[in-house]
């Protein structure tokens, strides 16, 4: 089958190379690692990444390099051709990626994905182009953001799924950490104080007053017998302390060393939980295909809103621009 690449179709081949090491770039540069984001104990330093500027940028450039296809095969008359710039700026962008931006490597599979994505993306606006009558554009920027992010999805959902089944021991201790972390961390332990000590104080509270409330209380004050005058100035002096800070502080520490429990109990308490409720262990057994789940529609939920929205503001600005320069 014989080709002849324009110049059009190398300035579209060296875009698409530059698109994809824009938004790789910035991906690497946020240090946002598939693996790590699977560790709930770096949970924390993951929402940090996610809030990065780099991580934005890489939202905001990553549909161009779909829309900048999508275009170009829209404005392409021959279809050999149409894949040869699809296919051949994408190498070029991911393999120049691989080698120039290390974290780069762990993206792999997905990246293959991502190509196979561009080849049916590829083949879809050829074959939609002919069939579509009105908003051809817009539509065929829609499809072409649609099917590229689903294959990726997918790839990230083998990836993910993959990596957790064939680390399952870890994952799934890692997750009776956090549980265990939850239980026995101290800032439960100095929730719970609190509230228990609350609940005490207002026992106190309560169970004073109802004494001193009695008729006969105030008489325990003049009567010849020191114990009960003791009594009598204990609970007026226990009343008037009852609400003071050293009296709570007093009390969580009564608590906290009646409550004190060891991590190996904590352990013996899990692992209870666990065989009194086997729906906890079915959950276990199958979190490769709920982690790769979660990947595969938070993905798809970016990828129909924001890269949607971009792709098409991309797709249709960049055609004016090539219509522009073609006149």
């Amino acid at each position: 089958m014989e080709f002849n690449l324009t110049k059009k179709n190398i300035v579209f081949i060296a875009l698409i190379s530059l698109s994809i090491l824009i938004w790789t770039y910035f991906l690497n540069s946020t240090d946002l690692i598939i693996t790590e984001m699977l560790n709930l104990g770096e949970m924390g330093n993951i929402i940090l990444k996610l809030n990065t500027s780099n991580f934005f940028l890489f939202l905001v450039s990553f549909p161009l390099t779909i829309a900048l296809i999508v275009i170009q095969t829209k404005l392409e008359e021959k279809r050999i051709n149409s894949f040869i710039v699809s296919i051949g700026g994408s190498l070029i962008g991911l393999s120049l990626a691989l080698i120039l931006f290390s974290n780069m490597q762990e993206y792999l599979l997905i990246g293959i994905f991502y190509l196979i994505g561009i080849i049916l993306t590829t083949e879809l606006i050829n074959v939609k182009k002919l069939e579509l009558k009105k908003y051809v554009s817009f539509r065929l920027l829609g499809t072409g953001n649609q099917k590229t992010t689903t294959i990726i999805a997918l790839g990230l959902f083998l990836f993910v799924a993959m990596t957790v089944y064939d680390n399952k021991e870890m994952y799934s201790e890692q997750i009776d950490n956090q549980l265990l972390e939850l239980a026995g961390g101290n800032d439960a332990k100095d929730q719970l104080s609190d509230y228990a000590a609350d609940l005490l104080i207002e026992s106190h509270k309560q169970t004073a007053k109802q004494i001193t409330s009695l008729p006969t209380f105030d008489a325990l004050g003049t009567s010849i017998d020191p114990n009960a005058v003791a009594f009598h100035t204990g609970l007026l002096e226990l009343t008037d302390s009852v609400n003071s800070p050293e009296y709570r502080e007093q009390i969580k520490q009564e608590i906290a060393k009646q409550s004190d429990v060891s991590d190996d109990q904590l352990k013996d308490v899990l692992t209870t939980v666990k065989q009194q409720m086997p729906l906890f262990g079915i959950m276990t057994d199958l979190l490769w295909l709920i982690e790769g789940f979660a990947f595969f529609s938070a993905f798809l939920l970016i990828s129909n809103t924001i890269f949607y929205i971009l792709t098409a503001i991309y797709g249709l600005i960049i055609e004016q621009i090539f219509k522009i320069a073609v006149k």
